[in-house]
């Protein structure tokens, strides 16, 4: 009983963070970087860039790995002004995501305003 009750005070403590995954990077052609998760937060400001946060910081030598010279490194973002229509989705998708508290997968390739920018997404079957 002594080990039961040590044990659940054990996974009382852990960080439920470190269980979520990193993005990574792959170098090829072209390069790109990945995350697997939850959307952590969604953000989209007056200057239409629209951000979505990872569960998990992506490593700086992470993208440097890449090629990618990003800055900020708790999100992926996505300009509305490239594309309008794919952000709608992109902004729908990740909405659902959190709704159904399922995972995405982001794909990014390049970079804007200090940010991996984002090339597509899937959501995660249920």
């Amino acid at each position: 009983m002594k080990y039961l009750f040590s044990s659940i005070i054990l996974l009382t403590m852990l960080n439920l963070n470190a269980l979520a995954a990193e993005p990574t990077c792959h170098s090829g052609n072209p390069p790109y970087c990945k995350y697997i998760g939850k959307v952590n937060r969604i953000y989209v400001n007056a200057d239409n860039l629209m951000l979505l946060y990872f569960d998990t910081d992506l490593p700086s030598e992470v993208a440097d790995s890449a090629g990618y010279n990003v800055s900020k490194y708790s999100a992926a973002a996505f300009s509305v002004d490239q594309n309008p229509e794919f952000a709608k989705m992109l902004y729908s998708t990740a909405l659902a995501a959190q709704a159904s508290n399922r995972d995405v997968t982001i794909q990014m390739r390049g970079s804007t305003w200090g940010y991996l920018k984002i090339d597509r997404i899937w959501l995660d079957a249920p």
